[in-house]
């Protein structure tokens, strides 16, 4: 969401200058290509060449600007908006995470419990119980 990037990106910001302005802007460039195509197949190798470095050097510069992986911020991404289609709609787990770019709903689900600390069907049926 726009209020996770800004978070993120003030944070960076205070945080030692470990990158150039180049490396950070091209960091905010992958965010945003994140942002716009989470919902397909998307590798390492695809956001690197995307933004015009190699895959190692991206790595390094979200870990320096942003203290996580690009594949690990992807996960985050669209745990996000998995939980926003969990909270607001009825559709099924699977149908979530194939909408937000998962490829199985096992993975999506070991990846949501990571990120959230319970299931997506915990989630739901606890967003779904606070709202009534």
């Amino acid at each position: 969401s726009a209020d996770e990037t800004l978070a993120h990106l003030q944070a960076a910001l205070k945080r030692r200058r470990r990158l150039s302005d180049q490396a950070q802007m091209l960091v905010r460039k992958a965010m945003a290509y994140i942002h716009s195509h989470y919902t397909h197949p998307l590798t390492r190798q695809d956001i690197a060449h995307y933004v015009g470095m190699s895959e190692d050097y991206l790595t390094h510069c979200f870990r320096q600007e942003l203290g996580t992986t690009p594949v690990e911020y992807l996960n985050r991404y669209r745990v996000l908006q998995a939980r926003h289609l969990l909270a607001e709609s009825d559709k099924s787990i699977t149908n979530i995470a194939l909408e937000v770019g998962f490829s199985s709903s096992s993975y999506f689900s070991r990846v949501f419990r990571k990120e959230v600390g319970q299931s997506p069907e915990e989630y739901r049926r606890l967003k779904q119980s606070s709202v009534r």
